[in-house]
């Protein structure tokens, strides 16, 4: 059975895109056939794994014809990465979609209809949403069964963790009742000073008896920061370094949390 997760947060910067990237390659050396869905417009996902800007079929066309009610092959935005991940892909173009779902009745449920047309064919589809908590991330959690949520262990961004959860409650009670939040993810974790470690303690202490956290976090690491330009994951690009190494054991505790 395929389990749809969205990978979100927003705020920018936390990792959600290397997150996406990396936990769906990992998934696939362990494995499992992954789909990666880029619902941002600025594309980082589809960049960031070597596909050019100016594709001719991105997410915007498999939306629109869901939204029109046109006969179309799903697997046409479909792009294969040489890691095995697969994707769809996005660029600029997307932007107007937001503001395009408003008109649309039952806006919130286009993603889902597009992804219920591929899920027989993964285990898992991961979800890399925008950096901000409007109708296409309103889509993604609609269509998810969970949501990984990538955050700093900083102070603002514990902060801001609390309207995302309220957003992820109001979904689930009026879109998703079987939305689940797959789990809380430390990120570009520096957990040799003092203020990570607190403010990791202090996520703890108030969310840990509610959903699950991570035992693994993501290091920041120069290796991670620069996958970004090279067009393929940490484990390709820096396979015996601490980024691959937490990327992998936290594949393998998605995996054994299905």
């Amino acid at each position: 059975m395929c389990r749809v997760i969205a990978v979100a947060n927003q705020k920018g910067g936390c990792g959600k895109t290397a997150t996406s990237i990396n936990l769906g390659v990992g998934l696939v050396k362990l494995g499992q056939r992954v789909l990666a869905i880029d619902l941002d417009p600025q594309g980082h996902l589809t960049l960031g794994l070597g596909f050019p800007k100016n594709l001719r079929v991105t997410l915007k066309n498999m939306m629109e014809n869901i939204i029109m009610g046109i006969e179309f092959d799903p697997r046409e935005a479909v792009l294969h990465h040489a890691e095995g991940l697969d994707v769809v892909p996005s660029n600029k173009l997307l932007t107007g979609m937001d503001m395009s779902l408003i008109s649309v009745e039952e806006r919130e449920m286009v993603l889902k209809e597009y992804l219920d047309l591929l899920r027989d064919e993964y285990d898992y589809i991961l979800i890399d949403c925008m950096p901000s908590l409007g109708m296409l991330t309103i889509n993604a959690m609609t269509a998810a069964d969970s949501v990984l949520i990538p955050m700093q262990p900083q102070f603002y961004a514990a902060d801001g963790l609390t309207e995302l959860l309220k957003v992820i409650k109001g979904i689930k009670q009026r879109f998703n009742p079987e939305l689940a939040i797959e789990g809380i993810l430390f990120t570009m974790d520096a957990s040799r000073y003092n203020n990570a470690k607190r403010n990791k303690q202090a996520v703890r202490s108030a969310y840990g008896e509610q959903m699950h956290i991570f035992e693994n976090s993501i290091p920041r690491s120069e290796a991670i920061a620069e996958i970004a330009s090279e067009g393929v994951s940490i484990f390709a690009y820096d396979k015996r370094g601490k980024g691959a190494a937490s990327y992998g054991k936290l594949a393998e505790e998605v995996l054994h949390r299905a």
